[in-house]
Parts: structure tokens; C-alpha cells; sequence
């Protein structure tokens, strides 16, 4: 394990709490969701790399969550803080009970506390820890309640012998949890900073949405060579020596993505599906193995679903629209308002980025502008037309016109 770097996000927001008292309460917060969300993240390594991991699903378990069930009790103890407040506070809100059917996400829930404490942003500590205090019986509630489900269907499938069923129950639990610690931090950073920048909160470690947009980028690069490569295979009248060196190039592609942090982010399932695939072609030659190639040609294929994951989708609906927002008035002034133009366009290609392995389409524009030297993207005559086919990919479809009323006569 390589040493962590500085977390310069957790100095900053203590740096901003001038009492002692609540700075250490804060510190002591951020360090157990920090600790409960790199105990979540070493999940595959317990199960996946170390001997046996899968035969001891119990035992990695209460070892991950161990950490998580720490933090759970720090925010029932600060919850349970009833602080004298000062004689001219406003007087505390009425308890709202909370539903015990249809219960919100870990992530709604969290939103919801973040946006609870906004006001607070410009008060003193202690009315800033109150704030908190405040909202952490909420985030206890959605935490403990999702553990407790997971505690219910975990056990129930341990009892009856469903390893696979167990493993999806843990790998599912993990991912929310990790989603809902990260949502309890965002919440801190929000109360006493005012701000919040998920990706600096614990380096090296990404949430939900970072992890997919990594697999996303990782899988498309890979289907793209796979597929160039597997070309000269399905052609029977390649000559032998090329066709040898396009499946050996497939096979070393296959071992680098196994061996890269973006494996570790997929599935239990599709990582099984890629080590198959692995052990099958590894010792296989083309004119064997061809019809497999181009099975998992195929199968790469298939994994752009990971695009229709709900985080996802959201993600790539707000860029797109962020980006055709951006785009269209800029490009309607190009001819008149070139500078202002070339800024919009660059923050614009920026933004495009991430959604790398969305579309070969957005993909090839993107590659294309990062090529292009300063020089070229402040020449309108090559960044324009790059911007204009970047609007076209990422507009919102022209909404259908209204049927005509004889139509229906």
C-alpha cells in the first residue's frame, strides 16, 4: 500500500474553526468517514486478490463494515448532544418523524441535511456544530438503515447457501454506503466551508460516479482497439504472422486491463466474465479461437449499459446541457465576439471530457481537439467546426411537433 497523500480539503476546513473543541469533534468525524470509506474501498482486495477471500465472505465483511459501524456510533453520540443554546437562538425546528416504509436514498437524505444547513454558513462555530448536530441523526438514520437491511439480506443468504446471492448483497451494500459516508462528509464541508469537493476529501479514492466514469473511459478504449484488432482476425484471408500478432496484442490488452485499478471497479460478475475470457484466449491461437475473439468483441460491446446507470445518466444529461447552454449563443456570435467565442469553446471541450466512452462520436471530437496545439484551438478555422459538430452531439433532441387535429378525423 503506497502512503496516502496530504489531505489538503480536511486542513483547510479545520483551519477555518477557530474553537479548539469543535475542531477536534470535526477532525475526529472526517477521520472515521475517511476510515469507513478506505475499509469499503479495500472490499475486492479481501475477496478478490487475497487467497480464499470468497470462502470467508463473513469474516471480509465484519471487517469492512467494522469501520463504517464506528463512524455510525460517533454520529449517534453527537446526535445525541443537546448543547445549550445561546438566549437569543431562534428556536429549534420540531422533529419531523421519520417514515418507516419508502424511506429515501442515503444521498437524498444527506442532500437534505446539506441543504438544512446552508444558513448556517455564516455563523459562529459552536452555532455551526449545532447546525450539524442537528442533521446527524438524519445521516445516522439513513446509514443505519441501509446497514441494517444489508445485515438482514446477507445473513438470510449465508443461511441458505447463496454465496453468489451473499457476494451481490455485499458489493451492492458497499457501493451505497460508501456513496452515503461520502454524502455525510460533503454535508460537514457544506456546514462549516460552505463548499464541498468530494474528489480532495479523501485522495486517491473516488465515489460512485468517479469509479464509473473511469470504467466507462477504460472499457471504451479498450472495445476500441479490440475491435480494430480483432478485424484482421475474422479475416480468413489474413496473412497468418499479422492475424498472430493482432490476437497476441488482444491478449496483452486483456492482461494490462485486469491488472489496472478500473478492473477492481467493476463488477464481481463481469470481472469473473473478463478472467474467463483470459484464461481462454491465453493459450489459444487465432485460427482456434477466432469465433471467441469475436465473441468478446462483442461482449465489450454489451458494456456500454454501464452509460444507463442511474448516476450516470444524470451526469451526462447535466453536461450535455451544460455544454449545448454554453455553446449555442457563443457559436451564434462567433463572426463578431472571436475571443469570447475561443474561451466558451475551451471550458466547453473541457467539460466534454468527461463523457469520454459515451459515444464514439463525442470520443473522436474530443480526441481530435486534444491534439490540437494552443495555437490551432484559437485559429477559428479549425476549433469552429469542431464546436459546432460538439453542439450537434450534445443538443437536446428537436421535440416532436404537436399532432394536427385532423389527423384524428
Amino acid at each position: 500500500m503506497s502512503e496516502p497523500t496530504e489531505n489538503t480539503a480536511l486542513a483547510e476546513i479545520l483551519s477555518a474553526i477557530a474553537d479548539r473543541r469543535i475542531r477536534r469533534k470535526v477532525q475526529k468525524l472526517l477521520q472515521l468517514g475517511e476510515e469507513a470509506v478506505r475499509a469499503l474501498g479495500e472490499l475486492d482486495a479481501a475477496l478478490y486478490v487475497r487467497e480464499g477471500g470468497e470462502a470467508q465472505m463473513q469474516i471480509v465483511s465484519d471487517a469492512v463494515l467494522s469501520h463504517l459501524r464506528r463512524l455510525l456510533e460517533f454520529l449517534r453520540v453527537a446526535a445525541a448532544e443537546t448543547p445549550e443554546a445561546p438566549e437569543n437562538a431562534a428556536p429549534a425546528e420540531p422533529a419531523v418523524e421519520k417514515p418507516s416504509v419508502n424511506k429515501p436514498s442515503i444521498r437524498t437524505i444527506a442532500r437534505g441535511a446539506a441543504l438544512g444547513i446552508v444558513a448556517a454558513r455564516n455563523r459562529t462555530d459552536d452555532e455551526k456544530w449545532r447546525a450539524l448536530t442537528g442533521e446527524m441523526d438524519t445521516l445516522h438514520y439513513g446509514l443505519s438503515s441501509e446497514l441494517r437491511e444489508y445485515d438482514r439480506r446477507f445473513a438470510d443468504a449465508l443461511s441458505n447457501d447463496r454465496k453468489e446471492q451473499a457476494l451481490t448483497d455485499l458489493n451492492d451494500a458497499t457501493t451505497a454506503l460508501m456513496d452515503g459516508v461520502f454524502a455525510a462528509m460533503t454535508t460537514v464541508y457544506e456546514c462549516f466551508l460552505g463548499h464541498a469537493e468530494p474528489e480532495r476529501m479523501i485522495p486517491g479514492h473516488r465515489d460512485t460516479l468517479g469509479k464509473a466514469l473511469a470504467v466507462r473511459r477504460a472499457v471504451a478504449e479498450l472495445r476500441r482497439t479490440v475491435r480494430e484488432l480483432n478485424r484482421p482476425i475474422q479475416n480468413r484471408a489474413t496473412d497468418p504472422a499479422v492475424a498472430q500478432t493482432s490476437y497476441r496484442l488482444i491478449v496483452e490488452l486483456l492482461d494490462g486491463f485486469i491488472a489496472s485499478k478500473e478492473f477492481l471497479y467493476l463488477r464481481s460478475d463481469t470481472r469473473k466474465e473478463f478472467d474467463r475470457v483470459r484464461e481462454l484466449l491465453a493459450s489459444g491461437t487465432p485460427a482456434r479461437n477466432r469465433n471467441d475473439v469475436e465473441g468478446f468483441d462483442k461482449y465489450l460491446d454489451s458494456l456500454g449499459v454501464i452509460s444507463q446507470r442511474g448516476v450516470l445518466i444524470k451526469h451526462d444529461t447535466d453536461i450535455k446541457a451544460k455544454v449545448a447552454k454554453e455553446l449555442e449563443p457563443a457559436l451564434a456570435y462567433a463572426d463578431v465576439m472571436p475571443l469570447l467565442v475561443r474561451d466558451v469553446i475551451l471550458e466547453a471541450f473541457a467539460k466534454a471530457e468527461r463523457l469520454l466512452g459515451l459515444s464514439d462520436q463525442i470520443d473522436e471530437l474530443v480526441e481530435r481537439w486534444q491534439k490540437l496545439d494552443e495555437a490551432a484551438r484559437a485559429d477559428a478555422g479549425k476549433a469552429l467546426p469542431l464546436a459546432r459538430a460538439l453542439f450537434d452531439l450534445v443538443r437536446p433532441a428537436p421535440e416532436a411537433p404537436a399532432p394536427d387535429s385532423s389527423d384524428f378525423l
